[in-house]
């Protein structure tokens, strides 16, 4: 279509046609994204969450992906939204808002925020701007206007973050810093957090290679594992752990060699081929397991995250969806 050839009036009229099919299609995006959530079939083609699935599966970008998965399942808890969004009285940013604030509420509060709340609010939210929105979310369930975090990655690939704390946060992170000023003793932020990155990934890693070795579990010697170097000597002593490890032993040191060898979940489509590999709440899962006699050594152990590892127990016992 030559769209010069419209008049004023014409392309009027044919904008506002459009934008009703456009939200007449979202209303289906979202109907078919709340099956996809009840069923967790992300999970089976190979993410970790639908979040994920979103991102790297359909190709969303992070913001529009968690606006789709807000609303998604603000329907399921109130269907009556569905006319509102294909109207246009509401929008996704404004559904996000209201969930963003309920999940705030519970996890500050410890209280539980219904449905005729959430459909309380949102019945005034019509045609409202954004910041009237924050506004009155705000208001309404009594909490700080809440500024979304701001990530621009530069050519170099550095990220410049800007993101908005509450008092009561920032007087942490001071009082934090201020705790740990003989360690570092800056008042860069960026800096500190990264101190606190670090000292994270070290304690949950647990001893590294440079400064402390790494003791055999049950080995037929009483002689200490060496020193893992490489990845080749890595194989090698995995090797030897496969061969000589009993039933009673998944200790430490052989749950770190798990890890260094599968660093993220092994979970695999089996149709696409595509590997899970995501590192949130991973965990050590018996293939063949346990009740069916599966054994700790380590060639019937994976790693998988705690969505698939859970989708796996749900299979094996034959309980047909995840709640």
């Amino acid at each position: 279509m030559n769209l010069k050839a419209l008049n004023q009036n014409e392309l009027d009229l044919r904008i506002k046609s459009l934008a009703q099919k456009e939200r007449e299609v979202l209303h289906e995006v979202l109907e078919t994204l709340k099956e996809i959530d009840a069923r967790k079939s992300y999970l089976n083609f190979g993410f970790s969450s639908l979040f994920e699935y979103l991102v790297h599966g359909v190709g969303y970008s992070e913001g529009s992906a968690q606006r789709r998965i807000d609303a998604a399942r603000l329907l399921r808890e109130l269907p009556g939204v569905a006319e509102k969004i294909q109207t246009g009285e509401i929008n996704l940013s404004q559904i996000s808002l209201v969930q963003k604030a309920a999940r705030e509420v519970i996890r500050t509060r410890a209280a539980s925020v219904t449905a005729e709340q959430k459909m309380e609010v949102l019945e005034n939210l019509g045609k409202k701007s954004y910041g009237q929105t924050q506004q009155q979310v705000a208001a309404f369930f009594d909490l700080p206007i809440a500024q979304g975090t701001y990530k621009k990655v530069h050519a170099d690939e550095s990220v410049r973050v800007e993101f908005t704390l509450t008092k009561e946060a920032f007087a942490k992170i001071k009082n934090a810093q201020e705790i740990l000023s003989h360690a570092v003793p800056t008042q860069d932020l960026a800096v500190f957090l990264e101190y606190l990155a670090d000292k994270v990934i070290k304690q949950k890693a647990g001893r590294t290679k440079e400064n402390a070795p790494v003791h055999k579990a049950n080995f037929e010697s009483k002689d200490k594992m060496p020193n893992i170097a490489n990845l080749s000597e890595l194989d090698e002593v995995t090797a030897n752990v496969a061969v000589n490890i009993t039933d009673r032993s998944l200790t430490s040191a052989n749950k770190r060699i798990i890890f260094k060898k599968q660093p993220c979940c092994q979970w695999v489509d089996p149709q696409s081929g595509r590997r899970c590999e995501s590192k949130w709440l991973l965990q050590i899962d018996h293939k063949q397991s346990r009740w069916a006699q599966g054994s700790n050594q380590l060639g019937n152990l994976q790693v998988l995250c705690a969505a698939h590892n859970k989708l796996k127990y749900m299979r094996e016992a034959g309980i047909r969806n995840i709640s």
